[in-house]
């Protein structure tokens, strides 16, 4: 299947994909994927065409509130016409229709989803949801201990 994500709005690029790629590369059938932080789909779209393609059975989850972060509200930085509207959601399942069935939606707080994994389970975590000092801290702290022996912990915007 070829790659569209980079027709998707977001802040995922090259770089990042290279990480993806190099996850589904590295890992096998039956291993575990979460993506923190989904936004509108463009990385999870990245994802979800890297697993078609590459053919394992990689069950791939996506979590987010699709409520947006604080940046990303009404008078902020980052203001986003989705997430004034309540459409986020809506927005990510059109963005990501031709490759539903590979992706596996937690709507939640991110700390809160990672209760739904067994520790020592995951073999990659990707945390890109809110980017306020105590969330990634707090993120870091759910997910960590999530990984798998010779798993990948990795995110975005951790600069």
């Amino acid at each position: 299947m070829n790659h569209f994500y980079e027709s998707v709005d977001g802040w995922f690029f090259e770089t990042d994909k290279q990480v993806y790629d190099d996850a589904v590369e590295r890992f096998a059938d039956g291993d575990i994927f979460v993506e923190i932080g989904s936004w509108k789909g463009r990385s999870a779209s990245a994802m979800a065409v890297n697993i078609i393609n590459s053919g394992k059975a990689i069950k791939f989850f996506c979590v987010d509130t699709w409520k947006g972060s604080e940046e990303h509200q009404e008078g902020k930085s980052f203001v986003d016409a989705d997430v004034i509207s309540g459409n986020l959601l809506n927005r990510f399942l059109e963005n990501t229709e031709p490759v539903e069935k590979y992706i596996n939606i937690i709507r939640n707080e991110s700390t809160e989803a990672a209760k739904n994994f067994e520790d020592n389970s995951l073999a990659f975590v990707y945390i890109d949801a809110s980017h306020d000092y105590e969330s990634v801290k707090n993120d870091l702290n759910a997910w960590y201990p999530k990984i798998k022996r010779g798993g990948v912990l990795a995110g975005h915007d951790w600069g």
